[in-house]
Protein backbone atom coordinates (compact mmCIF):
# COMPACT_ATOMS: atom_id res chain seq x y z
CA UNK A 1 0.00 0.00 0.00
CA UNK A 2 1.00 3.41 -0.83
CA UNK A 3 1.67 5.94 1.79
CA UNK A 4 -0.42 9.03 2.31
CA UNK A 5 0.88 12.66 1.73
CA UNK A 6 -0.31 14.84 4.26
CA UNK A 7 -1.56 18.17 3.17
CA UNK A 8 -0.87 21.12 4.64
CA UNK A 9 -2.45 24.89 4.05
CA UNK A 10 -0.87 27.55 5.24
CA UNK A 11 -3.92 29.85 6.73
CA UNK A 12 -1.86 32.72 7.53
CA UNK A 13 -2.62 34.93 4.44
CA UNK A 14 -6.14 34.45 4.73
CA UNK A 15 -6.01 35.25 8.56
CA UNK A 16 -4.45 38.34 7.45
CA UNK A 17 -7.03 39.32 4.85
CA UNK A 18 -9.93 38.72 7.50
CA UNK A 19 -8.13 41.41 9.74
CA UNK A 20 -7.77 43.63 7.30
CA UNK A 21 -11.20 43.36 6.16
CA UNK A 22 -12.14 44.09 10.05
CA UNK A 23 -10.02 47.13 10.48
CA UNK A 24 -11.67 48.72 7.09
CA UNK A 25 -15.06 48.27 8.40
CA UNK A 26 -14.25 48.94 12.12
CA UNK A 27 -12.92 52.50 11.15
CA UNK A 28 -15.69 53.61 8.35
CA UNK A 29 -19.01 52.30 9.75
CA UNK A 30 -20.81 55.18 11.69
CA UNK A 31 -22.82 53.87 14.74
CA UNK A 32 -24.62 57.16 15.33
CA UNK A 33 -25.13 59.82 12.49
CA UNK A 34 -23.24 63.13 13.91
CA UNK A 35 -26.69 65.34 15.04
CA UNK A 36 -26.76 68.87 13.31
CA UNK A 37 -27.78 70.86 16.34
CA UNK A 38 -25.22 69.92 19.67
CA UNK A 39 -26.97 71.12 22.68
CA UNK A 40 -25.95 69.59 26.41
CA UNK A 41 -28.79 68.39 28.39
CA UNK A 42 -29.42 68.60 31.75
CA UNK A 43 -29.27 65.67 34.17
CA UNK A 44 -31.59 63.43 35.56
CA UNK A 45 -31.76 60.22 36.78
CA UNK A 46 -34.13 58.53 34.51
CA UNK A 47 -33.11 55.72 32.61
CA UNK A 48 -36.11 55.21 29.83
CA UNK A 49 -34.28 54.88 26.56
CA UNK A 50 -35.51 57.40 23.43
CA UNK A 51 -36.66 55.34 20.38
CA UNK A 52 -35.13 54.96 17.45
CA UNK A 53 -37.72 55.40 14.88
CA UNK A 54 -40.99 57.59 14.67
CA UNK A 55 -40.22 60.29 16.69
CA UNK A 56 -40.46 64.12 15.69
CA UNK A 57 -37.58 65.48 17.75
CA UNK A 58 -38.14 69.55 18.84
CA UNK A 59 -34.78 71.10 19.82
CA UNK A 60 -34.17 74.35 22.00
CA UNK A 61 -30.78 75.59 21.97
CA UNK A 62 -29.24 78.02 24.77
CA UNK A 63 -29.27 81.09 22.32
CA UNK A 64 -33.29 80.52 22.20
CA UNK A 65 -33.50 78.94 18.20
CA UNK A 66 -35.89 75.99 17.33
CA UNK A 67 -35.08 73.53 15.45
CA UNK A 68 -37.61 70.54 14.13
CA UNK A 69 -36.02 66.70 13.02
CA UNK A 70 -36.82 63.20 13.11
CA UNK A 71 -34.52 59.93 13.71
CA UNK A 72 -32.43 60.54 10.56
CA UNK A 73 -30.29 63.86 12.66
CA UNK A 74 -31.71 65.87 9.79
CA UNK A 75 -32.92 69.14 11.66
CA UNK A 76 -34.02 72.05 10.55
CA UNK A 77 -34.39 75.91 11.97
CA UNK A 78 -38.29 77.47 12.43
CA UNK A 79 -39.13 80.20 14.11
CA UNK A 80 -41.24 80.22 17.66
CA UNK A 81 -44.36 81.21 16.18
CA UNK A 82 -44.57 78.51 13.31
CA UNK A 83 -43.79 75.64 15.58
CA UNK A 84 -47.11 74.50 16.74
CA UNK A 85 -47.94 74.18 12.75
CA UNK A 86 -45.11 72.37 12.25
CA UNK A 87 -45.51 70.33 15.14
CA UNK A 88 -49.14 69.30 13.43
CA UNK A 89 -47.92 68.68 9.97
CA UNK A 90 -45.22 66.04 11.50
CA UNK A 91 -47.98 64.25 13.32
CA UNK A 92 -50.46 64.52 10.44
CA UNK A 93 -47.36 62.81 8.42
CA UNK A 94 -46.58 60.33 11.07
CA UNK A 95 -49.20 59.43 13.68
CA UNK A 96 -47.49 56.88 15.40
CA UNK A 97 -44.15 59.30 16.09
CA UNK A 98 -43.50 60.36 19.46
CA UNK A 99 -42.80 63.67 20.42
CA UNK A 100 -39.66 63.90 22.39
CA UNK A 101 -38.38 67.68 23.42
CA UNK A 102 -34.57 68.49 23.81
CA UNK A 103 -33.62 71.92 25.87
CA UNK A 104 -30.02 73.08 26.20
CA UNK A 105 -29.50 72.85 30.13
CA UNK A 106 -28.74 76.46 29.81
CA UNK A 107 -32.07 77.37 27.99
CA UNK A 108 -34.13 80.05 30.11
CA UNK A 109 -37.22 77.98 31.14
CA UNK A 110 -39.80 80.20 29.48
CA UNK A 111 -39.07 78.68 26.44
CA UNK A 112 -39.34 75.24 27.44
CA UNK A 113 -42.03 76.09 28.85
CA UNK A 114 -43.72 77.66 25.49
CA UNK A 115 -42.37 74.97 24.20
CA UNK A 116 -44.98 73.05 26.38
CA UNK A 117 -47.86 75.20 25.78
CA UNK A 118 -47.55 74.87 22.00
CA UNK A 119 -47.74 70.56 22.68
CA UNK A 120 -51.15 71.38 25.15
CA UNK A 121 -52.31 73.44 22.00
CA UNK A 122 -51.84 71.37 19.35
CA UNK A 123 -53.27 68.54 21.62
CA UNK A 124 -50.05 66.59 21.81
CA UNK A 125 -50.18 65.50 25.79
CA UNK A 126 -48.00 63.00 25.20
CA UNK A 127 -44.11 64.32 25.18
CA UNK A 128 -41.05 63.61 26.34
CA UNK A 129 -38.30 65.71 27.66
CA UNK A 130 -34.71 64.28 26.72
CA UNK A 131 -31.94 64.54 29.75
CA UNK A 132 -28.58 62.53 30.34
CA UNK A 133 -28.28 60.00 33.09
CA UNK A 134 -26.88 61.55 35.89
CA UNK A 135 -23.64 59.40 36.98
CA UNK A 136 -22.35 60.63 40.03
CA UNK A 137 -23.25 59.21 43.48
CA UNK A 138 -24.98 61.32 45.95
CA UNK A 139 -24.14 61.03 49.93
CA UNK A 140 -19.95 61.58 49.03
CA UNK A 141 -19.74 64.70 50.32
CA UNK A 142 -18.81 65.32 54.80
CA UNK A 143 -21.55 65.00 56.63
CA UNK A 144 -23.90 63.25 54.59
CA UNK A 145 -22.86 60.09 55.04
CA UNK A 146 -27.14 59.01 55.33
CA UNK A 147 -28.04 60.04 52.11
CA UNK A 148 -29.33 58.42 49.30
CA UNK A 149 -29.92 58.92 45.53
CA UNK A 150 -32.84 59.86 44.90
CA UNK A 151 -34.66 57.23 42.72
Amino acid sequence: MAKRISVTIDMTPMVDVAFLLLIFFMSTTQFKPPEQVSVSLPASSSEIKVPETEVIMITVTKQGKFFIGDETGKATEIAEEDLARQVLEERVRNRAARVIVKGDKETEFGLIADVMYIMQHTNTNRFNLMTELRTEQYGTEPGAEGAQAAQ
